[in-house]
């Protein structure tokens, strides 16, 4: 047993590791577009549309293989998810017309596209009954890909010039190889969820009622994760911004400061994970959410390390519940797991994309300031769609009817007893 367990967190750590390796692909992408303006003469709206089109094909396309996984376990997209993403990225600066730059930046999207669902999956079957604190672990890896990708962009074409972005291409290669190594682990786990699959699918014949339950149940949760989205994607967007209307050049001041959101935001990540497994999610959701908006009405009207440290504290409490969707969404579509990680991951990164371009235009219209105090209210929001969700022991009665599964239900492990 004690084997078993050692080869579950070293197969969720993979899990985790290509995670990052996808998300770095991603948010490196951003550096990359001054020198894409410059070369090819752009203006900002065909700027903007590298990142847009990056963007819908790794969100919007994600449900379609969330679909497939759980029609047929797609398990060797987790290596090739790694491969296409870092490949695509990789071309960027390298192609000699804007339309191919287009062309391999949704190539790209189609890797982390592929990669999120079969991860999400995956995750949620080597972590057992300990699903929230699992599936957090997987974002952790989401959450730092995300930080390091700008970084290590940053360095590696301040060293070698455009070349430099070559070396994007090393963890995605060390991330597949790791992968591969797991996928018979990831099989042995597949074939236990197909067996325990066709037992629900049977049970849940012929209780539209209940399958109407599952519709809104996904109904609100679509509905947090978009908020919850929005409110991550504007500020990210709009902190730089912000500060740029300061007197004063804040550029490295408003860099830490999103250093400081997202590396919180991993902290956050597994914390949460850990208090859903103890306390439940929708308490841990609530929770966190109260402690946001006063956090970031703090951060506004605040300087030096209280404003640092109040902006962390919310980057945590904000970040920490998008795994915790992600479970909850799992829990409720137990027979369709793929399809409900691809719904939750990539409709809800489109929302916040979706989301941040409204927000830009609210602030054309009526300022940035006011728009950071609208984005600091937007989690009572969550709050308020929150308190709907049905209670853990509702969830359980719905669970003996075999059309989900409590978040605390242990999987078999593979081999075990």
């Amino acid at each position: 047993m004690q084997a078993q367990i050692k080869a579950n967190r070293l197969g969720l750590g993979a899990l985790a590791l290509g995670h990052m390796v996808v998300d770095m692909q991603t948010s490196s992408l951003a550096i990359m577009i001054p020198l894409l303006y410059a070369n090819f003469k752009l203006d900002y709206a065909s700027a903007a549309l590298i990142i847009t089109l990056n963007s819908i094909t790794s969100s919007f396309i994600q449900p379609i293989f969330g679909v497939l996984s759980d029609r047929k376990s797609l398990r060797w997209l987790l290596p090739l998810g790694c491969l296409v993403a870092s490949f695509g990225i990789v071309l960027v600066l390298y192609m000699p017309s804007y339309w191919l730059v287009l062309l391999v930046v949704m190539i790209s999207g189609l890797g982390s596209a592929a990669y999120h669902p079969e991860g999400s999956r995956n995750a949620n079957y080597v972590s057992g009954s300990n699903k929230a604190t699992g599936v957090s672990f997987f974002f952790v890896g989401g959450n730092l890909g995300f930080t390091l990708g700008p970084i290590f962009a940053t360095i590696m074409l301040a060293l070698f010039g455009q070349n430099g972005i070559l070396a994007l291409i090393i963890p995605g290669i060390i991330g597949s190889i790791v992968l591969w190594k797991f996928l018979p682990l990831y099989a042995e786990y597949a074939a236990v969820a197909k067996i325990q699959r066709a037992a629900r699918l049977a049970a849940t014949q012929g209780q539209p009622s209940e399958r109407r339950g599952v519709v809104g149940m996904m109904s609100l949760l679509l509905s947090i994760i978009s908020v919850r989205a929005v409110i991550q994607t504007g500020m990210i967007t709009f902190i730089p911004l912000y500060f740029a209307t300061l007197p004063g050049d804040n550029k490295q001041y408003a860099a830490f400061l999103l250093s400081v959101f997202l590396f919180c935001g991993a902290i956050g990540t597994l914390m949460g994970g850990r208090l859903a497994d103890k306390f439940g999610s929708k308490a841990v959701m609530v929770g966190s959410m109260i402690l946001v908006t006063p956090l970031m009405l703090l951060f506004l009207n605040s300087s030096g390390v209280v404003q640092v440290v109040s902006l962390g504290i919310a980057g945590a409490a904000l970040i920490s519940a998008s795994s915790l969707t992600v479970v909850m969404a799992q829990a409720t579509m137990p027979n369709n797991i793929g399809l409900a990680s691809g719904l939750t991951l990539g409709l809800g990164f489109g929302a916040g994309g979706l989301g941040a371009a409204a927000l830009g235009k609210l602030a054309d219209v009526s300022g940035i300031s006011l728009t950071m105090v609208i984005v600091a209210f937007l989690p009572i929001l969550i709050i308020a769609l929150s308190l709907l969700m049905p209670s853990q022991k509702s969830r359980t009665i719905i669970t003996k009817t075999g059309v989900a599964q409590p978040q605390a239900e242990a999987l078999i492990a593979p081999g075990g007893d």
